[in-house]
């Protein structure tokens, strides 16, 4: 039998209304856009404090092309580090509580340089079954025996971890925030099993940092016995409303991954004027504390009006909230609805979640206003 040509797979997909194509925007700011000459509401962006258009980290920005230029030319070993790269670093060990940082040009590949850099084929790698595709992505391509435990069954991992006494190393992964599904993973319980079978702990907060903790530090800031967490990985694209990764650990490790993460050490690096604008933006989390009550203040909105249509998020603690609707086409008939209404919320399907749990995701920014949310809310009663 002949292979599928590519025709005929796309087709496959389509009939499965699994095809994916792109929307052209134009921004107008963190929550609104215009879409075939209409603007819309975005709920589904991942800039929880609104902070990409921010008027200091715009200034900022502006100020760094004018010295820096727009690209950083080269990898970092080469010449392609500048005192903004490190003055960044500096800033984000100092946020994840961690001795050292290592910047990385995204999170994707933060998180294939992690586990390439740290595991092989004498290694074992055991992460929750709901964690991010590049943090699978990450561990297929180490090479190491991987072990995949039911979601948050720690249980499950207890037992895998007992019977991993032959790998040189133990690698535990998870996400603190679980994207698709806006729940939290129990990182004391991880800290507890990472200590007593001896294994590295590695945590994606990718939407943990600047939106949870006291302060927005992230997942591990108000947790006893957080240093036992080996590495935190971490993004500047979310709540920071920038762009790039990072993982923060001891000097040790970071050393390590700058020795041996090729992602790290293949890619260019990081624009400069992208290192300014998160600067900055460490800097407005600490210095304007209120983006994130308004933050948590419009989730807890958001979670009241939807609580109303039969949606339980008492379980949550994100700005997250899935609408699971089951089936790939009503989710994609949900989602145009949506847009005819004038509100961007994008159907998630397969493969991105298990069959039959597709979904809408609503995310909730800073940005967003009272009447935004109330009308969605509105909307949502009459389409679902």
């Amino acid at each position: 039998m002949s292979p599928l040509t590519l025709q005929e797979e796309l087709a496959g997909i389509a009939s499965q209304d699994l095809f994916r194509k792109i929307r052209t925007l134009e921004r107008i700011d963190s929550t609104r856009a215009v879409l075939n000459g209409r603007e819309i509401q975005l709920f589904c962006s991942n800039d929880y404090l609104g902070l990409s258009y921010h008027p200091r980290i715009i200034a900022v920005v502006q100020k760094a092309v004018s010295i820096y230029g727009v690209g950083a030319g080269a990898a970092r070993l080469i010449s392609g580090s500048t005192n903004l790269h490190e003055n960044l670093e500096k800033r984000l060990a100092e946020l994840k509580q961690k001795e050292k940082a290592l910047l990385f040009t995204t999170g994707y590949l933060a998180n294939l340089g992690i586990l390439t850099a740290l595991a092989g084929k004498e290694d074992i790698i055991v992460m929750d079954k709901l964690c991010h595709a590049s943090i699978v992505d990450g561990a297929r391509l180490s090479g190491a025996t991987i072990r995949v435990f039911p979601h948050k069954n720690y249980a499950r991992l207890e037992e895998i971890l007992s019977k991993a006494v032959s790998f040189r190393r133990r690698l535990v992964v998870t996400d603190t925030v679980f994207s698709m599904d806006g729940d939290l993973a129990d990182i004391p319980e991880l800290i507890h099993l990472k200590k007593k079978f001896d294994a590295l702990l590695i945590v994606d907060d990718a939407h943990g940092t600047g939106v949870l903790g006291a302060t927005g530090q992230g997942a591990t800031e108000d947790i006893n016995g957080a240093e036992e967490v080996d590495i935190v990985m971490g993004t500047l694209s979310k709540a920071l409303g920038c762009l790039g990764g990072f993982a923060c650990g001891n000097k040790a490790l970071i050393d390590y991954l700058i020795n041996f993460a090729r992602p790290f050490i293949f890619a260019t690096a990081l624009p400069p004027m992208c290192c300014a604008a998160s600067i900055e933006a460490i800097k407005i989390l600490k210095e304007e504390p209120l983006l994130r009550e308004r933050l948590w203040n419009n989730v807890s909105l958001a979670r009241g009006n939807l609580k109303n249509l039969g949606f339980d998020f008492s379980q949550l603690a994100s700005p997250i909230l899935p609408l699971i609707v089951g089936e790939e086409k009503r989710a994609v008939e949900i989602s145009e609805s949506l847009l005819q209404e004038g509100f961007l919320v994008p159907a998630v399907r397969t493969p991105t979640v298990p069959r039959g749990k597709a979904r809408l995701r609503l995310t909730i920014s800073a940005s967003h206003t009272q009447r935004d949310i109330e009308k969605i809310c509105t909307v949502l009663k009459k389409t679902l």
